[in-house]
C-alpha cells in the first residue's frame, strides 16, 4: 500500500447540508496532502410519464439545463484556489444516485468514495439513508461515511481488530492513514465476553475462575501482538488496547473516551438476498458511533452493477 492511500477521492454531493460537510472534509483533506478530488452530484432520469410529453429537442435542451445548474452550485462550494489549480473535478451525471456513484468511483479509480448521511446516533436513528446504505454495502473501494462533523483533521483514529485477513487490510490502511496526517493510531481488539464466560463459569471455585481468566488473556495478548508483527507500524505512533467485552459497543465507547475523529474498520463485505449491510459489528458502529468512519472491503471484494 501506498504511503497515503487516498490519491484520489470521490465525494457524492446532493447539496444537502449533510453531503456539504463531507465535501467540506474532502476540501480539507485535498488542501493538506495535494489529493485528487471529484466532486458528483447525480441527477434522477425524467420519469416515464413525463419524458415522452417533450420533443427530443425540447429534452436534450433541459437535460442541458440541468447540467449546466448543477456544474454552477458545485463550483460555488468549492474555493477558486482549488478549482482553477486542476485538484478538483465536478462531475454531472443522470441516473439512479446509487448506481451512478459506484459506476464513477470504478471508472476513475478512486481510492476512497465519501458520503454525508442524515443518519443520526442514538435512539431515534435513522439508520443511514437507502442511498448510503447501499453505498456502503455494494462499493468495491473504501467508503468513508460521515457523521456531520466539520473536518479538523484526523489527530486520533481507532482501528478495531479481530485479528482476521480483513481486519489486517482495514489495520494498513489505518496506518498509512496516520503516517500521512500525522495521527495517534489506536489498535483495538474486543474479545467477546460471551465466548469465555462458559470457561469461567465452569470453573469449581473462583481461584479456578481467575487462573482461567489470566490464561485467556496472556493468550490473547501473545495472538494481539503475533498480529501486530504482521503490519508495517514503522512511523506511526500508536498504541494497543485489549478489551474484554462487546466489540461493538466497546469499539463505540472507546471512540468516545478517545475524542476520536475517525474510526477505521474492515468488514467481510458479504451481499446477498438477506439483510447482511457489512456484518453485524460493523453495521451496528456505522449505526451509532459519533465520529467518521472509513468501512474498507477485503481484496477480491467485486459488485456487478444491474
Amino acid at each position: 500500500m501506498s504511503q497515503f492511500p487516498n490519491k484520489c477521492i470521490l465525494a457524492a454531493t446532493d447539496f444537502s447540508g449533510y453531503s456539504k460537510v463531507a465535501l467540506d472534509i474532502c476540501l480539507g483533506v485535498s488542501r493538506c496532502m495535494k489529493t485528487r478530488l471529484y466532486v458528483l452530484h447525480t441527477i434522477e432520469k425524467f420519469p416515464h410519464d413525463y419524458r415522452h410529453l417533450l420533443s427530443s429537442t425540447a429534452h436534450a435542451d433541459m437535460k442541458q439545463k440541468l447540467e449546466v445548474e448543477a456544474l454552477e452550485k458545485i463550483k460555488a462550494m468549492i474555493p477558486a484556489e482549488l478549482f482553477d489549480g486542476g485538484g478538483v473535478i465536478p462531475i454531472v451525471r443522470f441516473g439512479k444516485p446509487f448506481l451512478e456513484i459506484i459506476q464513477v468511483a470504478k471508472e476513475e479509480n478512486v481510492d476512497l468514495l465519501v458520503i454525508g448521511t442524515h443518519g443520526r446516533a442514538g435512539v431515534d436513528r435513522v439508520i443511514l439513508g437507502s442511498v448510503a446504505e447501499r453505498i456502503v454495502r455494494k462499493a468495491g473501494c473504501p467508503v468513508m461515511v460521515v457523521r456531520g462533523r466539520k473536518y479538523v483533521g484526523f489527530k486520533r483514529i481507532i482501528v478495531p481488530i479481530d485479528l482476521s485477513d480483513c481486519s489486517r487490510i482495514a489495520l494498513e490502511y489505518a496506518a498509512a492513514t496516520a503516517r500521512a496526517h500525522k495521527s495517534k493510531l489506536t489498535i483495538l481488539h474486543v474479545y467477546e465476553k460471551s465466548f469465555i464466560e462458559p470457561y469461567v463459569n465452569a470453573a469449581n471455585s473462583e481461584e479456578k475462575a481467575d487462573e482461567i481468566m489470566k490464561e485467556i488473556e496472556r493468550v490473547d495478548e501473545t495472538k494481539f501482538d503475533e498480529f501486530l508483527k504482521t503490519v508495517d507500524l514503522n512511523g506511526v505512533e500508536y498504541e494497543k488496547l485489549l478489551k474484554k467485552g462487546i466489540p461493538e459497543t466497546d469499539i463505540v465507547e472507546t471512540a468516545m473516551e478517545q475524542q476520536a475523529n475517525l474510526i477505521v474498520m474492515g468488514t467481510h463485505g458479504r451481499s446477498g438476498i438477506k439483510h447482511i449491510l457489512i456484518g453485524s459489528t460493523a453495521e451496528e458502529v456505522v449505526r451509532t458511533v459519533h465520529c467518521d468512519i472509513i468501512i474498507v472491503k477485503p481484496e477480491k471484494f467485486s459488485f456487478s452493477m444491474p
